[in-house]
């Protein structure tokens, strides 16, 4: 997207210091895998502008998570939900040479019209983010207390404190089938 928008001023943040001194060319990249992803990633920056690198120590990098939590909770206009679906860093291998060829690759997206409910709880125990709705806001601020975020996991506090997972809608529909099944099961060998 920012190589579309031609001519930007671009600041990447980074908490690794190898990757960080390898795209200034103070360090050279040894591994022979990771030459095409440096190559491309030069070509970008070139492609770009003006771009600042600047390292960020990894205990300092909360920032750095909270944006990109950030960017990847924003929403459309329409609140429809943008999701990356499919990403190559490198075009494949057999595409024909040429910058046009190689954008088309670089990011895929498709719109999502159900916003996952567990989301916004997530996004605020883990950054602090809250949506910009103000009505989501208070609403998230009061129900985040009973809710624990363990381990990529999401759990609800029932009110006799047992930590209750916290299902999706397909995870939710899996498991009523899993039931369902469990118990027409269970009932014909009666």
């Amino acid at each position: 997207m920012a190589v579309e928008m031609k001519r930007l001023q671009l600041q990447v943040f980074g908490d690794s210091q190898l990757v960080f001194n390898q795209l200034l060319g103070s360090y050279e990249v040894k591994k022979p895998e990771l030459h095409p992803y440096h190559d491309y990633a030069k070509k970008l920056m070139g492609w770009l502008g003006d771009v600042t690198i600047q390292h960020v120590q990894r205990k300092e990098n909360k920032k750095a998570d909270a944006l990109a939590a950030l960017a990847s909770s924003l929403t459309q206009p329409d609140q429809a939900q943008v999701t990356v679906c499919q990403k190559w860093v490198v075009p494949l291998p057999n595409e024909a040479e040429g910058e046009e060829n190689e954008l088309k690759h670089l990011v895929t997206v498709s719109e999502v019209e159900k916003e996952e409910w567990r989301q916004p709880i997530i996004d605020y125990l883990c950054y602090g983010i809250l949506p910009e709705n103000s009505r989501r806001k208070i609403e998230i601020r009061h129900r985040s207390p009973r809710f624990l975020y363990y381990k990529d996991t999401l759990y609800r506090r029932s009110f006799e404190g047992v930590l209750l997972q916290c299902l999706g809608e397909n995870e939710a529909l899996q498991a009523l089938q899993e039931a369902h099944l469990g118990y027409v099961g269970h009932t014909s060998l009666d």
